[in-house]
């Protein structure tokens, strides 16, 4: 009786990894169980790893009962995988240090759970018993991916970073071991746990020991010098970045040709190169508006490559049409017809223009013209928007990450141009950080600083609007951080100067950041200090803390037209309409109804 439960239990203990994923019960029949058999799917095991540390090799041809169960533990993948779990007991540590080998072709989805592993260990059934026989090749010298870490990069960094091609064909490129590192790394952020040090210097060794001087390389140093920002290292950041553009250059990444020559046949990988060269442009411009010392290294370069296409184009693994150039992007405001390009083309373009507002930021003296030249780029970039490009959602709710991320750009870059040019002097940090631009105090306005105040308010609020709409900051680039934390010392900044009556209209909107910034923070300890510099900056605003809106009534009350407030519902059977004065406590005051420096189209929700 006993014996036989044990044997139930022992067989019960290995499931299948199409049993596993829609949690069903697997009789673990070989070859293929009874589900996948019936199903006619192709079925495949993955030994378990609970109970212990893995084992390089077995001794011996076969194992105990006892033994075999141990090394199924040992394999478990159905249990919470956590960071720690991936590189201390996984096959990251057993990567070598001088080679690079070349990962197993991955060919259907259920295999996609580690094919390296199969190859290592065969299971033999024999009886009630299984037998693990050790497969000539003893250890895999690559990297076992973990499904979930890929399936998280490519649901959320590959969306704010698409540089990579599209997650459909990721298995099948042979990507290098350390590439698959730094995806695997950078996906593990979004597990509940986030990796530890030892992790990070894992990839960070396999990085620098790799001899490999490809574009693969830049795609893997640009990707890992983002994660380290976000992770509030802006030293390492800065030093990998800056290694992924002189390869960059060394290579030629920045020429028209690059890409096309490189992949003749293969549209889709000359389109993710092209892809990242621009990547590394935005991130080097995203960095320095960091810092007071700007130092361009891609823009300060001539290139002429050719702009990405549309996402949806990308992510279909179609053939890329003829990409057009940047000086067709430029002149597609004297075209006859109005022509739309990719919003990557248009994220570009935002940064091109955050560009040349950081220089001027620096200049100790700008000529007026210079100031209104890149006013008047501002509102330009917003007026040639096309209509198609109007809304950074869709009728199913997707989000144009390109097209948010362009928008949040302009916000941002409006801010840093206003806000030192303003009367406004919100709180900033004593010393440079990886979460607060660097924003020089009362420089020359070329209005007057009413008007610079104004049109930062604005701004700001423009940017709170998109966030609302694209509140899963998670999904976002990192970058986000900086231009969040803006917006909300403009907001209280703005709460101080106007009066008690729009006092709820600022204070809903620090909410809104702060919220973000909270939840940003479980996923990237950049938005950690930035949270808490927000938090207590709007504790020094007395007015958030201690008078209450002048609007504000008693709950369930309304206000008649003499001002006075009436408690309790008013009568069904008077059907006169509510004047503007009866304002119910539950609708918040609005700083500006109409605003004649607001060139952005109102949403409509209706």
């Amino acid at each position: 009786m006993n014996s036989g439960r044990c044997k139930a239990k022992a067989s019960a203990a290995l499931a299948c990894t199409g049993c596993r994923k829609q949690h069903l019960k697997c009789d673990a029949d070989k070859p293929a169980c009874s589900r996948c058999l019936q199903a006619g799917l192709a079925c495949h095991y993955l030994p378990s790893r609970r109970g212990g540390r893995r084992k390089s090799r077995l001794n011996g041809s076969s194992q105990d009962h006892s033994s075999v169960g141990d090394s199924h533990r040992d394999f478990d993948l159905q249990g919470e995988i956590t960071p720690s779990r991936i590189h201390m007991d996984g096959p990251i540590s057993m990567i070598p240090q001088n080679s690079v080998p070349q990962p197993q072709r991955i060919e259907s989805p259920d295999n996609q759970r580690n094919s390296a592993v199969g190859s290592v260990w065969s299971g033999v059934v024999s009886g009630d018993t299984m037998q693990l026989l050790p497969s000539p090749s003893d250890i895999p010298d690559e990297p076992t991916p973990d499904d979930r870490s890929i399936r998280l990069f490519y649901e959320n960094f590959h969306m704010a970073h698409p540089i990579l091609v599209p997650s459909s064909l990721y298995g099948i490129r042979n990507y290098p071991v350390f590439l698959q590192l730094v995806v695997n790394f950078i996906g593990s952020h979004y597990l509940p746990l986030s990796p530890d040090l030892q992790y990070k210097d894992r990839v960070a060794a396999e990085l620098a020991s790799s001899p490999d001087q490809s574009p693969h390389m830049v795609q893997a140093l640009l990707m890992f010098a983002i994660a380290l920002y976000a992770r509030g290292e802006g030293l390492e950041a800065q030093s990998a970045l800056t290694r992924s553009i002189s390869l960059a250059l060394e290579l030629g990444m920045h020429r028209k040709e690059f890409a096309s020559s490189c992949y003749p046949t293969r549209s889709i990988d000359a389109e993710s190169l092209r892809r990242t060269w621009w990547e590394l442009y935005i991130t080097d411009v995203l960095i320095a508006a960091l810092g007071k010392k700007l130092n361009f290294q891609c823009a300060s370069v001539p290139h002429d490559v050719a702009l990405p296409c549309e996402e949806v184009t990308y992510a279909n693994n179609g053939a890329i049409p003829e990409p057009p150039t940047i000086r067709d992007f430029q002149q597609r405001v004297f075209a006859d017809e109005e022509s739309a390009f990719s919003s990557f083309s248009y994220r570009i373009d935002a940064t091109k223009i955050l560009s040349r507002i950081l220089v001027l930021n620096r200049l100790r003296d700008c000529h007026r013209d210079h100031l209104q030249a890149v006013e008047n780029a501002l509102v330009s970039w917003i007026n040639h928007i096309p209509a198609k490009k109007v809304d950074i959602v869709d009728s199913y709710g997707n989000v144009d990450e390109m097209l948010f991320q362009a928008h949040l750009t302009i916000s941002y870059a409006a801010m840093l141009l206003h806000l030192p040019r303003s009367d406004f002097q919100p709180i900033s940090p004593s010393t440079e950080s990886l979460f607060y631009p660097w924003v020089p105090h009362h420089l020359p306005p070329s209005f007057t600083r009413l008007v610079h105040s104004i049109k930062a308010t604005e701004a700001s609020k423009q940017l709170s609007d998109f966030i609302s709409i694209c509140p899963a900051v998670h999904r976002h680039t990192p970058f986000v951080v900086s231009a969040l934390v803006l917006c909300g010392m403009v907001q209280l900044s703005t709460c101080a100067n106007h009066s008690n009556e729009c006092l709820d209209h600022h204070r809903n909107r620090v909410i809104l950041v702060l919220g973000c910034l909270k939840n940003l923070k479980r996923t990237w300890a950049v938005a950690g200090p930035a949270y808490h510099h927000l938090r207590s900056s709007a504790l020094q605003v007395e007015k958030l803390t201690t008078e209450q809106s002048s609007t504000s009534l008693p709950a369930g009350s309304i206000q008649t037209e003499e001002g006075n407030s009436q408690i309790g519902l008013a009568n069904v059977n008077e059907q006169r309409p509510i004047s503007q004065h009866m304002t119910p406590t539950f609708i918040d005051p609005t700083c500006s109804n109409t605003f004649f420096f607001n060139n952005m189209p109102d949403f409509d929700f209706s």
